[in-house]
């Protein structure tokens, strides 16, 4: 691993130990309102008997904790004992195919086997459940506490593919997701949770097959951006190529938007526009007959993916990368306008403040570079202003690489009024930071830095509760 010209290559390595500590080292003040549990997943093992896995997505899930309680702050990490994470433990090798991954034996030891599920990209609380999820399968229940895997949720064999971005309606408490599942068709199926009750709500059958990792809610529908990044599922199926191997951008076919109702009884309406390609989903909204989105745009998906594919040896090269852009959809046309703001370079990892979620919202926060970086991970947490145009950025350069923001908001307050959590790898001292941002006050001092004894794998997806777990 070389790290004089990839000082963020070393915030990849593998967490092998689990931890349950107060955090002794805290910068600042809390706030005394801010109560309750900030929980993250990871691709925490993302190597192991001495040799990387082929894609960041292959790394075993992780599931962290911070906890804002009276007494101060108190980590927590466990992995969720995923059966791949228990067979490879035990083999010390890679033996389960996965995203990138190849089991051994090569094109017959790979035939007609499914990825194994990783349980590595978000986190939800649901009831008194934590639930673990990774798109390609479905959740791995947890108790939110002691962070205990409990197995497979599968909603009595209901569901096989469940998103890793599901979207709470603030209003009614309802959650929306879906899954895409591959087989003679590429279908997507959207479902409703609301209190511990599952809902399918009629499956779609796409026109190719596709991978979508992100979704948006507004008052009357789920709207997908379908990029044509298409899965070759007969070369994957037979072994002869991983997932990975088998995506490839066809910027020949649109993008399709797709309104879904949440009624469940109406049909889902598509509307071609010109080719992109996203990861993250900022909001979505409906307004005068429109239906308003804010998403990290890419060009394509050539760069990201190479980037995602090599991760901890990558350049993340700025070419290429997303810029936050609105699309405006006219409901009665189906034309739709696009605009970027000037929000620097290498926008991901979108958030707004929870309760706006399916709103009209005002401030958007993302991770950003400078215009004259051309590579590297992003080094700056970013706030926009959608009104105004104006941009505020935190700067945690030269040795600070943040993972995706979480708004945590202040109770009554304005929108922009709480606190913006994020946890920091600082490649100088080989450690991460838990960082405490004001929403208002983004350039700022933070309002409070924990120091974590060790580092954490970086971060993918998070969510927060006021409950005080553990």
């Amino acid at each position: 691993m070389t790290t004089d010209d990839h000082p963020w290559a070393t915030g990849f390595r593998s967490l092998e130990e689990e931890h349950d500590y107060r955090l002794d080292e805290v910068d600042g003040q809390v706030p005394s309102w801010l109560r309750g549990t900030l929980y993250h997943n990871c691709p925490a093992r993302n190597a192991i008997g001495g040799k990387w896995f082929a894609h960041w997505f292959d790394g075993d899930g992780m599931i962290s904790t911070v906890r804002f309680a009276d007494d101060g702050l108190h980590f927590r990490n466990r992995y969720v004992a995923t059966d791949n994470y228990r067979d490879e433990t035990r083999a010390q090798r890679v033996v389960n195919r996965g995203f990138g991954n190849a089991r051994p034996g090569g094109v017959l030891g790979n035939a007609f086997r499914e990825p194994a599920n990783v349980s590595n990209t978000s986190v939800v609380v649901e009831g008194d459940r934590l639930l673990s999820l990774w798109e390609g399968g479905p959740p791995y229940a947890m108790d939110p506490a002691t962070l205990a895997t409990h197995g497979v949720e599968d909603f009595g064999g209901r569901v096989k593919a469940f998103s890793a971005h599901p979207k709470r309606d603030p209003d009614t408490g309802e959650l929306f997701n879906f899954g895409i599942d591959y087989g003679a068709k590429c279908t997507l199926t959207p479902y409703r949770l609301h209190k511990g009750s599952l809902t399918a709500l009629p499956t779609i059958t796409l026109p190719y097959a596709v991978m979508n990792h992100d979704f948006v809610l507004t008052k009357n529908h789920l709207v997908f951006c379908i990029g044509p990044i298409l899965q070759s599922p007969l070369s994957f199926l037979l072994g002869f190529k991983s997932f990975d191997e088998g995506l490839h951008w066809d910027g020949r076919k649109p993008t399709l938007i797709m309104l879904v109702p949440r009624n469940g009884n109406d049909k889902p309406r598509i509307i071609e526009t010109d080719a992109f390609f996203q990861f993250h989903f900022a909001n979505a909204y409906e307004d005068d007959g429109a239906v308003v989105i804010d998403v990290c745009r890419y060009p394509e998906y050539a760069t990201v993916g190479e980037a995602v594919r090599n991760f901890w040896k990558s350049d993340w090269s700025a070419e290429g990368m997303a810029f936050l852009t609105r699309l405006a959809v006219d409901l009665a046309t189906g034309k739709v306008a696009s605009r970027t703001w000037n929000t620097d370079r290498v926008n991901e990892f979108p958030v707004i403040n929870p309760a706006y979620v399916a709103k009209r919202h005002r401030y958007d926060y993302f991770l950003s570079n400078p215009p004259d970086q051309p590579r590297g991970l992003q080094q700056h947490l970013s706030k926009l202003d959608v009104e105004t145009g104006t941009v505020t950025r935190h700067d945690f350069g030269p040795d600070g690489y943040p993972g995706e923001p979480y708004f945590i908001a202040a109770p009554n307050g304005a929108e922009d009024e709480g606190v913006v959590a994020v946890q920091v790898f600082d490649a100088k001292r080989q450690r991460t930071d838990v960082v405490g941002l004001d929403a208002r006050d983004i350039a700022g001092k933070p309002l409070f830095v924990g120091r974590l004894r060790h580092h954490l794998p970086f971060c993918l997806h998070g969510t927060f509760t006021p409950r005080t777990f553990g």
